[in-house]
Parts: C-alpha cells; structure tokens; sequence
C-alpha cells in the first residue's frame, strides 16, 4: 500500500506576503489593555476565528505559550488554551491552513513532544508546524520548578532537544541516547509524522538565538527593533545571510499589530483609546522588563518606548491607517525582506472579517499575493 501524498505545507507556496493570526489562544490576545474589546477568548471564538482565516486563505495560525498572566489590573494572558492540545483542536476543525504549537523546550520532554507534533500532524493532514522557545519567562519556569539556565545554555538545551526529537521523528529502530542534556535507552515513537520534514519556528533574536534559528530553524519569528527602516532591513538581511551560511533558507516573519479604519484619524483614535486611555501601563511595564532582561532581544535603551508597543500588540510592528495605508506598510515589509505577518488586532473577529473584505483585495492588486 502506498503512502498517502501528503500536501506541501502552506507556509512554502509563493505569495509574496503570508498571512498568519496570532496570539488568540490567550485571554486579551496582544493587547494590554482593560477596553472592552479586548478579546475576551472563548473556545467557540478561537474556531470561528480559526475557520474565517483558514476560508480566505491565511496560511498560519499561532498560539501563544503561556500558563500564567502577568498579575496586575488587567492579569493578561492568565487564560491560555495549551498550544499543543489547542493545535490538535484547531487542525481539526480548519481544512488548509498551517497550525502551530508553541513549546518551551525545557518544559516538555522531547519524547512527549514528538509524539504530541506527529499526532497533530496526523489529524492536520500535514500541515503542523513547532514554535519552538528556548525560555524567557522565569515566573512560569518557577511554576514547574524547572531548572533556570543561563541565557547561551538555554539554547545548547534546546539544539540537543530538537536533534532528539528529530531521531524519534525519522529512526525506524530503537536507539539509545547519551547527551548532555537527556540520557535514554530504547528511545522510539511511531507513527512518524506525515511530513519528510516538519517545518520549525523560533523567535531567538539574541546573537546567539540568531545563530540557534539560522541553523536550525525554517522561520524566524523576528521581533524588529523599529529604531529605522534601514536598521529593520539589516537585521533581516542578516537572518537570512546567516541561515545562508548553514545551507538553509529560513522565512523571516514578524508580528504586526492592526487597527484599521477608513480614515487614519479614525484609526489613531481608536489606538489612542486602548493604548492612552485604557492600556494597563503598570503591567506592560513590569513585562517590557522581563523581556528585556531574560530574552536579549531590545536594547535597554529602547525598552521604556517599547512599553506603548506593548500596550498596542506585544511589541509587534504598527500597521494603522486606512486599507490603503495597511498595504503601503505591508508593500514596505516585502521590500525590506519580511517573507509574512502574524496579525493581532483588539477585536479579532470583527477585525478579520474587515481584512478580508477591504485589505486583502488590495494586497491581490499590489501582487503581494495571489487572487
């Protein structure tokens, strides 16, 4: 009986532009804020959102790994759907679209998370792909009374990690394991996943987490310091030379935050309300510290401008404005080397829908995608 043929997985097909969602697993999504629309997340929501994107051809949906909130008035992200299991959920009710599962390396034992990536892989049709995050977030380290390595080690874990998992993923007999790290005997897990070669993500941004994804990694999940549009450029220039020098390609993708109206004093408005008026300050402070301090991405000069960004979408990249000017951002993206976007907005389903209507048509005419 021959193997099924197995779909390539939609983050490889040949739109200028791909698009992702994000974050909707996670109570307030990406936004810091005590207004009213803040994604309130529900599981029903999740599906429809998952459903609306994989209908108007996204190519990827994105959960968040987090098991607590971040305290204060707003308590953001203190309810989380586990990434893998919501994976397995979502996969089921999308027909074509890649899902991913966020995993903290250290937290999960690699024989569990290849079993766990080949099941999902198996109930996607071939379309799972592994986040996988090395560790920044030590109040949820404390949770599991995991060990707290040094920054650099963090990533020597996680290389060994991934080369055990990818064993189990691709050996046909029982083997043992000696490493540094994990130690085991008669290691095995079947079935494989359907695809040759499931597909990796990592957001390391660090010099090393920048070497960890270029030789490990097919996406780079890069958060852009956003000091100028020529320092953006060069930071993905130079992902993308350095996963050259291990001979791989590696997509580069970045998190934009949305709010878009039919005016941009409309759009702004809107911003204003939720980030000056309604934002959680004293939490985004407390968060744009610990990511700073336990994930070597932002220069701690930047760190306190950083706190709005916080505020408007995690740190993502700002697309405000009309239609029109969502696409000029995006035309602007492509140009300097982004391969795809990860949306957030406030109002997920709401704010989807009106991508799909107004903002998707006019990246079709601007040939960043396909019609």
């Amino acid at each position: 009986m021959s193997a099924p043929t197995i779909p390539p997985n939609p983050l490889f097909n040949a739109n200028r532009m791909k698009l992702g969602v994000m974050a909707f697993n996670c109570s307030r999504g990406s936004t810091v804020t005590l207004d009213d629309l803040a994604w309130p997340m529900t599981w029903q929501d999740n599906v429809e959102l998952a459903r609306l994107a994989d209908r108007a051809g996204f190519e990827a949906l994105l959960p968040v790994g987090r098991w607590k909130g971040y305290g204060g008035a707003s308590n953001f992200n203190h309810r989380a759907f586990e990434s893998f299991t919501w994976a397995a959920g979502i996969s089921a009710s999308t027909e074509r679209i890649s899902v991913l599962s966020t995993v903290h390396a250290p937290l999960v034992h690699p024989v569990t998370a290849a079993k766990q990536a080949a099941t999902i892989d198996h109930i996607s049709g071939g379309r799972f792909v592994m986040n996988v995050v090395c560790g920044w977030n030590r109040p949820e380290f404390e949770m599991f009374g995991a060990p707290w390595r040094e920054h650099d080690r963090r990533y020597e874990y996680a290389a060994e990690w991934l080369a055990l998992i990818r064993r189990l993923w691709t050996e046909t007999k029982e083997f043992d394991f000696e490493g540094e790290f994990f130690q085991g005997q008669g290691l095995w897990s079947e079935p494989k996943p359907l695809q040759p070669v499931v597909p990796l993500m990592n957001a390391g941004s660090s010099p090393i987490g920048q070497a960890f994804s270029a030789q490990h990694c097919d996406m780079n999940f890069v958060m852009l310091r956003q000091k100028s549009e020529d320092t953006d450029r060069a930071q993905i220039s130079q992902l993308k030379r350095m996963a050259l020098d291990h001979g791989r390609t590696s997509q580069c993708w970045i998190h934009v935050y949305v709010v878009c109206r039919d005016t941009e004093q409309e759009a702004r408005a809107v911003l204003e309300r939720y980030v000056r008026k309604n934002g959680d300050w004293d939490t985004a402070a407390r968060m744009v510290e610990l990511f700073g301090l336990e994930s070597g991405t932002l220069d701690p000069a930047v760190l306190d401008e950083f706190k709005f960004h916080f505020i408007a979408g995690h740190g993502g990249y700002p697309l405000v404005g009309t239609p029109e000017q969502i696409v000029e951002g995006l035309l602007r993206l492509s140009n300097m080397g982004v391969d795809g976007v990860l949306i957030s907005w406030l109002d997920y389903i709401a704010e989807c829908q009106q991508w799909i209507d107004e903002v998707l048509p006019l990246m079709v005419q601007a040939e960043l995608r396909a019609a």
